[in-house]
């Protein structure tokens, strides 16, 4: 048991030492910053569902703040599909989903952060019309979720390393 304590203090130092800070930490300068985005609507059901992602993940308890940036998404989607019957009809689809954004700053009006990011889930197509109908919803759902999660993670990395 004191070999374990040991070993938590000693990596409690390597941690602290190397600069490792959680990214997720309240009061930090990038949660502070991140606040003060606006996310302008996106096109589409799609994108309605991205933006409200986005928004509950930046003011999940929506304070009011001074809005110093602007985020301006752009969303689109391609189905490719993979695995055929023998009468050539789809049994298996890939839906991607591409989001490239842009973090502008109102101020100066200079865009101060321009990514992509993409993410494909994939969904059988069966006989039923509405089985498909509802995985290729859930396929999409499942994209935007992880490109929410993914553009929140890149602006918090993006204050943290402004600072």
């Amino acid at each position: 048991m004191n070999k374990i304590k040991l070993l938590l203090f000693l990596l409690f130092f390597v941690f602290h030492s190397c600069g490792y800070q959680p990214i997720y930490s309240d009061n930090t300068y990038a949660n502070k910053q991140i606040l003060s985005v606006s996310v302008k609507n996106i096109k589409n059901r799609s994108g309605q569902i991205l933006k409200n992602s986005l928004l509950n993940q930046i003011n999940p308890e929506r304070e009011r703040v001074i809005t110093k940036y602007n985020l301006v998404v752009d969303l689109s989607e391609s189905k490719e599909e993979l695995a055929f019957r023998k009468d050539m009809s789809a049994t298996r689809t890939d839906l991607e989903n591409t989001a490239r954004y842009s973090l502008i700053e109102i101020k100066s009006g200079e865009i101060i952060l321009k990514q992509e990011i993409k993410s494909k889930s994939s969904f059988d197509v069966v006989e039923s019309v509405y089985a498909t109908l509802v995985a290729e919803k859930d396929a999409r759902q499942k994209n935007l979720s992880v490109l929410s999660d993914s553009i929140y993670t890149n602006l918090v990395i993006f204050f943290k390393n402004k600072k």
